[in-house]
């Protein structure tokens, strides 16, 4: 493990969210470790609801059952991915609980055969949510949604946005990997599902405060002139293709390394766009380009004519001052901090490499000293008032709780 924190919170340190961890080589006690280290973390031991992300280097029946032995009366929603990070650190091995108080009314509903038909699955389980009463101040829904379909973010909240005034804050993200469709497998307790999408309503008086950060710096802005679906066909009345390449030519980016599909596909982890929101000046949403041909760009999103394009390169700086504002911004919205959850954009991992991922978490924990887990996404989805509503790629987004000591 590579650390971010010194060790584990104080024991009853949180009054209303608290992270677990483990990366014991044993799945049962991993699991048992990891639900423990959280419970043991809540001032109060009346818990409704947990999110658990387990490697893939575990048989994680066992961790859950482990989870189980320790929380048995509480439903558990578990991810499994590569490698893990908590506030604790950065891990190849590990299992994490997030953990609810009963301050929360936690719900979880399914959004069946999303790669039939994204639209008929999420307007089915929201048809089922909005028949059940609202009964807290706070009404939040937490997507978690498979990239089993191209553009799985995009076309989600075409549905999304059908319902996004009835509650206060939606958040979420796609996982899977990036430029590829592949099915993904949630357990909810100790069953299994794949190609459902997870939509998770929480409920609650406690307050909660929602930031994001980008870290990608502004380089030229192009204007759409001609789309079609994923594909940018021209920028400025020219060929999209010879367009981007004249900027990337002054960075001593030659047309070879884009044309070399190996080569651009690392040399465009390095670069994204940006959409500026016409009717709020200085929010935006970020996209990500997948390929380059002379035929055009194709990007994981759709974008109208005539909308202002920023094309973004990298920047490990603006990435940190990005985070901290980020963090600052929470920090200063709530009286005290319990926890909370974190989604990342796998493209950051990727540029930032081990140890300046691990530093930049290791920011937010300064400011917040307040435990959280992070869930690696492709596509990060947030309805805000403060936000630029809709789909983005390559941000991180955080929700945290109030209810700190």
């Amino acid at each position: 493990m590579i650390r971010i924190s010194e060790g584990k919170v104080l024991p009853g340190s949180c009054k209303t969210f608290s992270v677990g961890f483990s990366s014991n080589d044993k799945p049962f006690i991993a699991g048992v470790e990891a639900g423990k280290d959280a419970l043991e973390a809540l001032s109060k031991k009346n818990t409704s609801f947990a999110i658990s992300i387990i490697t893939r280097n575990y048989e994680y029946k066992k961790v859950i059952e482990g989870i189980k032995q320790v929380l048995p009366n509480t439903t558990i929603v578990s991810l499994l991915c590569d490698d893990i990070t908590t506030y604790e650190g950065w891990s190849e091995k590990g299992v994490a609980v997030g953990l609810f108080s009963d301050d929360f009314k936690v719900d979880y509903y399914l959004a069946k055969g999303f790669s039939l038909s994204s639209k008929k699955a999420l307007k089915d389980a929201f048809s089922e949510i909005l028949n059940s009463p609202r009964i807290y101040k706070n009404d939040i829904l937490l997507f978690i949604i498979p990239g089993s379909i191209p553009l799985a973010g995009q076309n989600s909240i075409i549905t999304i946005e059908e319902v996004k005034d009835r509650f206060d804050c939606m958040i979420g993200g796609v996982v899977g990997k990036l430029n590829s469709v592949e099915y993904q497998t949630f357990i909810i307790d100790d069953r299994a599902w794949t190609d459902h999408a997870i939509i998770i309503r929480i409920q609650t008086n406690e307050n909660f405060s929602l930031s994001q950060s980008y870290g990608f710096h502004p380089l030229r802005p192009f204007v759409v002139t001609s789309v079609k679906g994923d594909m940018i066909i021209s920028l400025d009345d020219g060929p999209a293709f010879y367009s981007l390449i004249n900027v990337l030519s002054k960075k001593g980016i030659d047309d070879g390394q884009i044309r070399d599909p190996v080569k651009a596909q690392k040399l465009l982890s390095s670069f994204q766009f940006a959409v500026a929101d016409k009717s709020r000046p200085g929010l935006f949403r970020s996209i990500v380009p997948l390929a380059i041909t002379e035929k055009g760009i194709r990007i994981n999103s759709f974008i109208n004519e005539n909308s202002t394009l920023w094309l973004m390169e990298f920047s490990k700086e603006e990435i940190f001052e990005g985070v901290d504002k980020m963090s600052g911004r929470i920090l200063n919205s709530l009286k005290s901090i319990s926890g909370g959850i974190i989604f990342e954009n796998t493209i950051r991992k990727i540029l930032l490499g081990p140890n300046d991922y691990v530093k930049e978490k290791k920011i937010i924990w300064d400011n917040l000293k307040s435990p959280f887990l992070v869930i690696e996404t492709i596509e990060e989805i947030v309805y805000s008032e403060n936000l630029y509503g809709g789909s983005h790629s390559g941000s991180i987004l955080g929700i945290f709780y109030e209810g700190g000591k």
